[in-house]
């Protein structure tokens, strides 16, 4: 919460968040009328939040709709990331997994390493031996 009243702060005042419907349509433009509303929604004013669960979501849409390639998903998350439209509530974190996506771990995994490092977690215990390649995780095993 103490980011997200930051984040407030900074706006001057509270801010608009987007879902990913919005920012599908604002990517995609496959909707000719939705995509001119959300254009405009995000281009105006202040920079709107964009929940982790939201390029998330994001990430399968364009996947499994759109069929792109994890490269091509990759530059779309970098360009919202520097776009200057977006805000995220744990910047550096979403920053950093959004570079990780790019270099191969999964966005998912990668959002929950770089999220519970910044909330001050030394380590995520997991199964997932994949996952566990990646810095911030740890494989359970037994003692």
């Amino acid at each position: 919460m103490k980011q997200l009243s930051r984040l407030f702060e900074a706006a001057g005042g509270p801010m608009q968040a987007i879902d990913t419907n919005v920012l599908v349509r604002y990517l995609t433009s496959d909707d000719e009328y939705q995509a001119t509303l959300a254009t405009k929604f995000i281009e105006t004013g202040e920079a709107k939040l964009v929940n982790p669960i939201v390029l998330v979501e994001l990430l399968w849409v364009l996947s499994s709709v759109y069929k792109l390639s994890r490269e091509d998903i990759a530059d779309v998350m970098a360009d919202i990331a520097n776009s200057g439209f977006f805000r995220f509530a744990q910047d550096n974190a979403v920053r950093s997994a959004i570079s990780r996506f790019a270099s191969g771990f999964d966005l998912p995994d990668a959002f929950i390493a770089s999220m519970n490092s910044a909330d001050g977690a030394s380590e995520t215990i997991t199964f997932d031996k994949k996952a566990s390649r990646l810095r911030g995780f740890s494989l359970l095993r037994e003692s």
